[in-house]
């Protein structure tokens, strides 16, 4: 069976738009068993949508389609798809929008419209299009899928281990998917993926932090534990409590950030020394001990989280080149875990991943009392 994505919208041509959209489906639908083979971006012009859909069907079982619904001067999807079946289209309700879906199916091939929206998209397809799917295309057996999220990892430090299964298991599919941070492998096969999962588990057990992203992991295990969470953000600028607080019952544990961008901040409200910050500077190790230190003399948390560093592009210099970031991690009444992150010359990467590796490092010492810079 072959499904394809097709996303309508000049906004994803020119960049104005990231297709979200198209990566929540193929997530969903490999998670229920399907695979897709094909992602394809239309404009908002009659003739390519036409084309477009026609040619899709013509080498695709099921088609699905976001963008071009509702009552805009751009959404030509209805009318155009309408055309191409000869038996009237089933509508999918919009609980949320304004825009109705549309299920056509005819000779084993089925074209599924849904608004471009995300909140609606993803609703719409969860309540009204997937069980339909599931009925029209049902699967003799669902194949086994497992996906593994590491923190603080890199792909050439795993690539060995996966080529070392995949030669023994040609069969088997396997996806590495690196982002800032983390790492992420899935495995796909017809058959069970279980010794695989536990074999790359046990060669970085203090790495691997389960499924969802490590917001959520550090959530779990700070609640699960009973332990409370403060942070002192420099560089990031509130990123990492920006994350932990987009949770539902954060407040459980994270008591809150100090975002000490200045050097008088960080002296005044994490009682920095003014010595420290003249030399080594506010970019050093011992300026993000001290926010520690500051933010358990100031609070009552059992875990801190510290960060300082340069973002970029400009405030570089050749003892501290732009992406030099510093990150400290402290346990209440035991040695901070302070170090260097060399971070890319780019200011939304270095803060990305200044915010995603802090929280690994405390993620891993949280579990595993194990330390990452120092």
């Amino acid at each position: 069976m072959r499904i394809e994505l097709v996303s309508i919208g000049n906004e994803l041509l020119w960049g104005y738009t990231i297709n979200s959209n198209a990566a929540f489906l193929s997530r969903e639908l490999s998670q229920s068993g399907y695979k897709v083979s094909r992602h394809t971006v239309l404009s908002d012009e009659e003739n390519a949508i036409a084309a477009g859909l026609k040619e899709a069907l013509s080498r695709s079982d099921l088609v699905i389609s976001t963008g071009g619904l509702g009552p805009t001067i751009d959404d030509l999807t209805r009318p155009i798809a309408s055309r191409l079946f000869e038996t009237k289209g089933e509508e999918l309700e919009n609980t949320i929008g304004a825009a109705a879906g549309v299920f056509f199916f005819s000779q084993g091939k089925a074209l599924i419209l849904l608004p471009g929206v995300p909140r609606e998209m993803k609703k719409m397809f969860l309540d009204e299009a997937l069980p339909r799917i599931q009925k029209k295309f049902p699967l003799i057996h669902k194949p086994y899928l497992e996906r593994l999220s590491f923190c603080l990892l890199k792909e050439l430090e795993v690539d060995p281990f996966l080529r070392e299964i995949q030669a023994d298991h040609p069969e088997l599919e396997i996806g590495i998917f690196p982002s800032w941070g983390a790492l992420q492998v899935v495995f796909r096969s017809e058959k069970p993926v279980a010794p695989y999962v536990k074999f790359l588990k046990e060669k970085f057990p203090t790495f691997y932090y389960g499924e969802g992203t490590i917001e959520e992991a550090v959530q779990r295990e700070m609640i699960a534990r009973k332990k409370t969470l403060a942070a002192a953000e420099s560089c990031t600028g509130g990123a990492i409590a920006a994350s932990l607080t987009a949770i539902p019952d954060s407040s459980l544990y994270f008591l809150g950030s100090i975002v000490s961008y200045s050097n008088v901040w960080k002296e005044r409200f994490l009682l920095v020394s003014h010595s420290t910050l003249k030399k080594p500077g506010s970019v050093s190790k011992k300026t993000v001990e001290e926010m520690v230190a500051g933010l358990f003399s100031e609070t009552d948390a059992d875990y801190a989280v510290a960060v300082s560093g340069i973002a970029g592009p400009k405030g570089g210099t050749k003892e501290t080149p732009v992406g030099t970031i510093f990150i400290a991690i402290g346990k209440r009444g035991e040695k901070t875990d302070a170090g260097l992150l060399q971070a890319p010359n780019d200011r939304a990467s270095s803060i990305e991943l200044a915010a995603r590796a802090s929280l690994g490092a405390l993620w891993r010492r949280l579990v595993h009392n194990t330390v990452t810079f120092s």
